[in-house]
Formats: C-alpha cells, structure tokens, sequence
C-alpha cells in the first residue's frame, strides 16, 4: 500500500474528468486521475457538445 497522500482523485479520464484535474491542479491541488482504459478518455462515449467559449477559458490558446 502507498503512503501517497493526494487533495483529490478523479476517477475517469474522458473530458469532464480530465478537465476537473486541469481545473484543480492548475489551484494547486495534488491530483491523482485513475482511468481504466489504456489512455486517457480511450473509452468515451461523449455525447455533448464542446463550446469553444467555455473550451478557450479552460484551456487558452
């Protein structure tokens, strides 16, 4: 067993997920994201939408 200690584990690495670690890591939290595929997001099934509004403030650029 680990004795790491984290502020937050986020347990999926599609878009929400991997957006809540950015969002709270660039806060300066400790974040762990666990994904049970073999890349991040490799078993989505998204079905939103993404707007490039709200997109450019989380990630810039």
């Amino acid at each position: 067993m680990s004795d790491d200690k984290f502020d937050a584990i986020v347990v999926g690495a599609g878009v929400a997920g991997s957006v809540a670690a950015l969002v709270m890591a660039r806060a300066g939290l400790d974040v762990l994201v666990i994904e049970r595929g073999d890349s991040a997001g490799c078993k989505n099934m998204t079905g939103g939408r993404l707007y490039a509004h709200t997109l450019e403030e989380i990630i810039p650029g």
